[in-house]
């Protein structure tokens, strides 16, 4: 019997199907690699941008070749082409890179996947860490991209994809910056989901994120000291208001542990490992030598004579033999060394410049006094060596510029927001070293990556006209 054409037709389709459907049994499963998923849980996913910011703040050549070198706790003994304010090109776009495909990306990632699952926890951590990141990325390059960044995956964050996002102006990031960390602490509850042990900062302990979140927030209102003073005065204030508070004690420190092996060694760990190139600053071992100050055995080690002698900045060579001088302290190059993202002694010194300038009640040098306290025990120095200290007349409070200088010293080992608080308070006054270069001026911000040219050039060039220019020598926005 013969089958029709139709007949035929349809019996081929069907069979085609038949076979489809057998060749594909089991056949996708099978073309599928289980240690390569490419859907990434929250859990996975935030720890993996904790690290990855932490490490572009504290282990990058972002802090120990430029932010640590310009503020002076470090200098450069060797290629020392940072600490002479020329700019490496690699290093410049890495550091951009790292955080706006890197960990910003993840972060954004996080929140919309707990706000997907109702784990409100997770979303608030995650929003205290892109803050944070945001906070570093806008203090360190002035307008970025903010409001239409990190929406390439559209199907992740829910949002219109931007592939060239404009440069918001630092205010409006800022703005962001109080809004998202205001909502943070107020949505965290004290039951529910939180990351445990996936939690690299605090373990889960949802208290203490509140608190970093209210506390990361008087550190940006007290940026606008001299922008815009009354918005600086109101935000702190509501920080300060918010439920769960603020830091209290070192218990609440913000930081992040590293461990005693690789690959999860402290950066600065693995790279001191084989090179010799910094040195601590003569700029701040004299300081600290002029003050008596226990903190430079922690700070720094003594030279091959038993010395504790820094090296000057900007010159091409200390002209003195390397052993000669004092390298950072061991404690800092520990391989489980800690990065402190923000520390009760910070905490305090802001409420202490807060009630000097009239923004909240209390007493300025009580709470100085206090601030300086909290950081050297923090680094085991002794209740009495404390107290012998801040008797001296050259420690107690006499306003601002000693609060200022105070606050530089205890800000070593994080470069970042040491180089942001002398851009804002210009305290201590430093100076280009003799063979600096940018004719002699200090670095205020870093220029745009390169990678910006070929990728958002139209947006890139309306920042920089808005700035008057991207060199190191145009201040940001709040850099008054």
């Amino acid at each position: 019997m013969k089958l029709s054409r139709l007949t035929r037709t349809a019996s081929f389709v069907a069979l085609a199907a038949v076979a489809a459907s057998a060749c594909d049994d089991g056949l996708t499963e099978i073309n599928q690699n289980p240690n390569t998923p490419d859907r990434v849980t929250a859990d996975l996913l935030f720890p993996t941008a904790v690290q990855s910011s932490v490490n572009r703040v504290f282990g990058s050549t972002l802090h120990y070749d430029y932010a640590s070198t310009w503020i002076q706790h470090y200098a450069k003994i060797q290629y020392t082409n940072e600490d002479r304010y020329q700019l490496r090109t690699t290093g410049n776009d890495a550091a951009w890179l790292g955080f706006y495909a890197g960990a910003l990306q993840d972060f954004t990632g996080v929140i919309a996947k707990s706000d997907s699952t109702g784990e409100v926890n997770k979303k608030a951590s995650a929003m205290v860490m892109r803050s944070w990141t945001y906070g570093v990325v806008t203090d360190v390059w002035g307008d970025v991209p903010y409001t239409e960044a990190n929406k390439g995956l559209s199907a992740i964050a829910g949002e219109r994809a931007s592939t060239s996002p404009k440069y918001d102006p630092q205010q409006v990031v800022y703005n962001g910056i109080f809004t998202e960390l205001a909502a943070a602490s107020a949505m965290i509850t004290g039951t529910g989901e939180n990351f445990g042990s996936a939690d690299l900062i605090y373990g889960g302990n949802m208290a203490r994120w509140r608190k970093f979140a209210n506390s990361l927030r008087l550190r940006h209102a007290m940026r606008l000291s001299q922008v815009d003073p009354a918005k600086g005065r109101t935000e702190f204030a509501a920080a300060m208001a918010a439920a769960g508070g603020v830091f209290t004690s070192n218990a609440d420190n913000a930081m992040m542990q590293y461990q005693s092996s690789r690959p999860n060694n402290h950066p600065l760990n693995e790279l001191f490992r084989t090179r010799f190139d910094h040195v601590v600053s003569r700029t701040l071992v004299d300081t600290l030598k002029s003050l008596s100050d226990p903190r430079l055995q922690v700070y720094a080690e003594p030279n091959a004579n038993g010395n504790y002698r820094g090296a000057p900045n900007g010159v091409v060579s200390p002209g003195v033999p390397f052993d000669s001088l004092s390298k950072i302290g061991a404690y800092f190059l520990r391989p489980d060394a800690e990065a402190v993202l923000m520390s009760y002694s910070e905490v305090l010194f802001l409420q202490a410049e807060a009630a000097e300038r009239g923004w909240i009640a209390g007493d300025a040098a009580a709470l100085y006094r206090a601030a300086i306290t909290a950081h050297m025990r923090y680094y085991g120095v002794s209740a009495a060596a404390v107290e012998a200290y801040l008797a001296q007349p050259r420690v107690m409070y006499a306003g601002l510029p000693t609060l200022h200088l105070q606050k530089w010293i205890s800000l070593f080992g994080n470069g970042v927001e040491a180089w942001s608080e002398q851009r804002r308070t210009n305290v201590p006054t430093l100076k280009a070293g003799p063979r600096a270069s940018n004719g002699g001026r200090l670095p205020v911000r870093f220029p745009y990556p390169t990678i910006e040219q070929s990728v958002n050039n139209t947006n890139r060039v309306e920042a920089i006209n808005r700035a008057g220019g991207a060199t190191l020598n145009e201040p940001v926005w709040w850099d008054k």
